[in-house]
């Protein structure tokens, strides 16, 4: 492993946050650090901008419109290669390219198109399972490794209807993309060349699938609809159509793998709450919702300031950036009672997970169910038990993973 060069006073990258992403104890449990800062202020000021930790601060940044991508910091870590040169995905666009194009991938990406994913999510779920019990038995086996990546991965291709030769490549590059979304100086030399080599070939998957789709259009398919939205009226750009292609595959094998992991820790280190979700099916949905706000993959997102103007009280210039942090205001006590605790009976204002306003996660709703129904066959049909109680994670500062989740499986019920 590349380790990272200790900082020098010449080469010290500037404090962006307010705590120092890279402890590992920070890394391990970061809501004690969030409290803390909360407690202090709601907004603190970084050498970089702000960060943004309270719910009701983060939640009125993310609507507000003078806060924005521009050409931020958070934009320039994120470009993609296009045959065109680098270019901007959906999510770090500014109106009015965010709102044309968010309204055609709307199209497409509706709930019908999602909900159609559920008996195959829950037959490869089944499958991975049970592969992963015969080939380990009563022996440990990784969750991350044997279950949410490739459900992850499977389900998501299966959507965007991606062959299935580039399943384990599409896996690869949920493993090692995992970091995509952190500021560059964050990451060792060999980090950073892994994330652009997953971009790039993202990218020669996304140009191939859908050279295939013009050729051969097919019916309940998201690219061939993506396509022909393209066609009908307001244009896609063959560069916006490759973007938007990429950024489905790169969030959607990040964000659910992420969140399906997370959750199953969180519901193995509380077995009350793992009865809950066993015996109440019905509330399935509200329990995810849940689950997420407890322990969140996007720890936070990124914006600029557009304008002058002020967050939570402190004055912000044109250009600076806001750091908004989604898992603190999940766990603000003025909005949640008892907020450190996994309730899934829990009522009360929509969790900042996902974010919210017009560039709420294209991904969201896929992710969601991906965890819905992993968990309900994880927990329904076999006995999963941890073997560490904190698994290690990602190492990431943006969005929150296990980079291994180590368990044993139990017999099948």
């Amino acid at each position: 492993m590349t380790e990272m060069l200790a900082p020098t006073e010449e080469n010290k990258p500037p404090q962006v946050l307010p705590y120092d992403p890279l402890n590992p104890e920070f890394l391990a449990n970061p809501y004690e650090n969030y409290a803390r800062l909360r407690e202090q202020a709601a907004v603190h000021r970084t050498d970089a901008g702000v960060a943004v930790m309270t719910y009701k601060e983060v939640n009125k940044a993310l609507r507000d419109p003078r806060l924005g991508h521009g050409d931020g910091l958070g934009v320039q870590d994120a470009k993609l290669p296009t045959p065109e040169g680098p270019g901007d995905g959906l999510m770090l666009m500014d109106p009015p390219d965010h709102t044309r194009l968010r309204s055609l991938v709307n199209r497409a990406f509706t709930p019908r198109v999602v909900q159609r994913l559920r008996p195959v999510i829950e037959e490869i779920a089944v499958e991975l399972l049970t592969a992963a019990r015969e080939r380990h038995g009563d022996g440990p086996v990784d969750l991350s490794v044997e279950f949410s990546r490739p459900l992850a991965v499977r389900s998501v291709n299966r959507l965007v209807g991606v062959p299935e030769e580039y399943t384990q490549r599409c896996i690869d590059f949920g493993r090692d993309g995992g970091r995509g979304l952190d500021p560059g100086f964050t990451l060792t030399p060999e980090q950073d060349r892994q994330r652009h080599a997953v971009r790039e070939g993202v990218m020669e998957i996304g140009l191939e699938i859908i050279a295939d789709r013009r050729a051969n259009p097919r019916e309940d398919d998201l690219v061939t609809d993506l396509i022909r939205a393209e066609e009908a009226g307001d244009r896609l750009t063959d560069t916006e159509l490759l973007l938007t292609i990429s950024m489905i595959f790169l969030a959607g094998f990040a964000a659910p793998q992420a969140m399906l992991g997370l959750s199953a820790v969180a519901l193995m280190n509380h077995p009350e709450q793992r009865a809950y979700y066993v015996e109440h099916p019905e509330h399935a949905d509200r329990s995810v919702e849940e689950l997420l706000r407890y322990d969140g993959t996007v720890q936070l997102v990124e914006r600029m300031a557009l304008e002058d103007t002020v967050v939570g009280g402190v004055e912000v210039k044109a250009g600076e950036e806001v750091y908004l942090m989604l898992a603190s205001g999940n766990r603000d006590p003025e909005v949640y009672e008892n907020p450190d605790a996994l309730d899934l009976a829990r009522t009360g204002p929509r969790n900042l997970g996902f974010g919210h306003g017009i560039h709420y996660c294209v991904a969201a709703p896929v992710a969601k169910l991906i965890t819905e129904v992993g968990l309900n066959v994880l927990f329904g049909q076999f006995t999963p038990e941890l073997l560490t109680p904190a698994p290690p994670t990602n190492g990431a500062i943006t969005q929150r993973s296990y980079s291994e989740i180590p368990v044993t499986l139990g017999p099948a019920h």
